[in-house]
């Protein structure tokens, strides 16, 4: 997993050097077209101004809802026809697969939803993507949007001034559909200007040479624009001015389709292991339907024939014809795919198996630990990205508690396992000298770069959030900080721990012993409380126990101290050495414990209530 991060990272910074040339390039090619021809520049516009609208319909919806939507996914996916019927509907409902197909990466990162409930909602996405192509051939360009779109921008405008998440939201939504009118509005302008100076028609390609050439442009346009709702207006558009070949125009909306898996490609270098197998989903999906409905072109387009004349739609009716078509090609995927997708789903799940930690005995050869849960997806919506930081959360106190346990020089066996309670009369050894870590090293190969991610993760959150999601994520702060103070607690320990635990002076060397036996009896008992997932009352029972256990504890070490000062066993240099790692290790203890209540007893009472 951490190659493919890095690969999406490298691919992300070689992308970044180009850029600037793309945008120079892109530039100096729209100013010649304003100037030199102006129904191609109108085609562009318009296309800018649809992809425009796409993007704040998007952000609008995230900001409209909240945290609904997310909660609405949440519901609707115990099954996969629910799952199907929720992708669908939604997808209908916001003209965005690539919000509803993020939504479910993030979802499925969070553990939210299974990879089942994805597959269903990215497979019924192409389908209710086929809702646009109607609404379009019906209406769009039969009325003249641009008179619709012009208020509802006005409107859209008003409305985003407002500081409330929800009126933002919804001008936002109204300010997306009014771009897409003027987008849809402008294209159509620029193919009618265009007969003008010379007709598209006049390429058309029969036979397969047609098929392959018009799929490709569809497939190459739907990457440039990285939408193939922009492509299917595109077509529909040149359909309608007749600068485009029917024939070649069901060809160019199967490359739409088709092209998407590279947009799903790039989306998933670099992403975690969730979004993989959805990518794969989603790019097996496009592909066999894709290879089928080009096989089968002419077969299909006999089929549109037919049902058209049963619909009443008139044999020249090309625009609607093309919208039949393409929920035709869409309905096929989904006849071809839904009784395979338990086996896919075995597939996807051996090929690409979740993250897991390494098992390598000593954490100093292990690679550096970073984040486990944390994808760029989860932070658009406020849900998920609470949910996967409390994942990650677990992740740094297992870390920490590893981390930990290594600084008290405490047994292998008990790190692989802190979970197993120690046979009675158990003495905890010393391990040898080649095998004591240093918790210094240990800190920034393991816990820094997590937190660092966390931290980074919050910084760049780019989402509305209610009271209850700031406070959970002033939680998410607080519970990293005190594993991180835990660790630094356990390196200060550590430093006289170093010199001491195998002492000559036998008070000594067993106050230290009894401090790394009480460390383990801490670790241990974190870990089977985290491993019997108590509820939120027991949990916090355990939790008392210990502490009336650790108080015992640590007035039964002091008065041992003092007795051993009067009888000279110890001196003052090294009782105040005892004393300061007693009290670094009851801060160990503390921060661990509000850490731990706030990952799992706060969340299991808040889900009790």
């Amino acid at each position: 997993m951490a190659d493919a991060l890095n690969a999406g990272r490298l691919l992300r910074s070689r992308l970044a050097t180009l850029r600037p040339l793309g945008m120079a390039f892109g530039l100096v090619l729209v100013v010649l077209l304003f100037l030199k021809q102006q129904s191609m520049a109108q085609l562009f516009a318009g296309v800018a101004l649809f992809l425009l609208g796409m993007r704040y319909l998007e952000d609008g919806f995230r900001a409209f809802t909240g945290g609904a939507l997310e909660r609405w996914l949440a519901a609707s996916t115990d099954r996969l026809w629910k799952s199907l019927a929720f992708g669908t509907v939604s997808t209908a409902l916001v003209q965005s697969s690539s919000l509803i197909t993020l939504l479910c990466i993030a979802f499925l990162s969070a553990g939210l939803i299974s990879l089942t409930a994805g597959i269903g909602i990215v497979f019924g996405a192409n389908l209710g993507t086929t809702t646009g192509a109607w609404l379009i051939a019906l209406v769009g360009l039969k009325v003249d949007l641009a008179q619709v779109g012009m208020p509802l921008l006005v409107l859209g405008v008003l409305f985003e001034r407002n500081s409330a998440a929800r009126w933002r939201g919804t001008g936002q939504v109204l300010l997306g559909i009014g771009l897409l009118f003027l987008g849809i509005d402008l294209m159509k302008a620029g193919f009618d200007g265009m007969q003008q100076l010379f007709d598209l028609s006049a390429y058309r390609v029969q036979g397969w040479q047609g098929v392959l050439l018009y799929a490709l442009l569809g497939v190459l346009a739907t990457v440039l624009m990285q939408s193939s709702h922009a492509t299917l207006m595109i077509t529909l558009a040149a359909l309608a001015s007749g600068q485009l070949d029917y024939s070649n125009a069901l060809a160019m909306a199967v490359g739409a389709n088709l092209g998407t898996t590279v947009t799903a490609l790039i989306a998933a270098v670099g992403a975690n292991n969730a979004g993989r197998q959805l990518a794969a989903a989603h790019i097996l999906f496009n592909l066999l339907t894709a290879a089928v409905a080009l096989s089968i072109l002419p077969l299909l387009a006999q089929l549109v024939d037919t049902l058209s004349a049963w619909l009443g739609i008139m044999e020249t009716a090309f625009t609607l014809k093309l919208a039949l078509f393409h929920t035709l090609f869409n309905l096929l995927g989904l006849v071809l795919m839904l009784p395979w997708v338990p086996l896919l789903v075995r597939v996807l799940v051996r090929l690409l198996p979740p993250p897991a930690e390494p098992v390598n005995d000593e954490l100093a050869e292990r690679p550096r630990s970073r984040a486990l849960y944390l994808d760029g997806a989860a932070r658009l919506h406020a849900d998920t990205a609470v949910r996967v930081l409390q994942q990650e959360l677990g992740h740094l106190a297992a870390t920490s508690r590893q981390v930990i346990a290594s600084a008290l020089y405490l047994p292998s066996e008990f790190r692989q396992d802190m979970t197993r309670e120690p046979a009675l009369g158990e003495v905890l050894s010393v391990p040898p000298l080649a095998e004591r870590e240093d918790a210094d090293a240990l800190y920034h190969q393991h816990i820094k770069g997590i937190y660092a991610d966390i931290v980074d993760f919050i910084g760049h959150l780019d989402c509305e959030l209610l009271p209850e999601q700031q406070q959970a994520l002033m939680d998410v702060n607080l519970a990293a900080r005190d594993l991180v103070d835990a660790v630094k607690a356990a390196k200060h320990l550590q430093t006289n721990l170093r010199k001491h635990v195998e002492s000559p002076r036998p008070a000594l060397r067993e106050g230290y012993r009894l401090l790394r036996e009480q460390g383990r009896l801490l670790l241990g008992s974190q870990a089977r409380q985290e491993s019997d997932s108590l509820s939120g009352a027991a949990d916090q029972q355990q939790s008392a126990d210990y502490l009336d256990q650790e108080q015992l504890f640590r007035s039964q070490f002091e008065q041992r101290l003092q007795q051993q000062l009067r009888s000279g066993e110890l001196d003052g240099w090294q009782a105040t050495s005892l004393i300061n790692d007693l009290h670094y290790l009851l801060e160990i203890s503390s921060n661990l414990r509000a850490a731990h209540d706030m990952i799992y007893t706060r969340a299991a009472l808040t889900a009790a209530a």
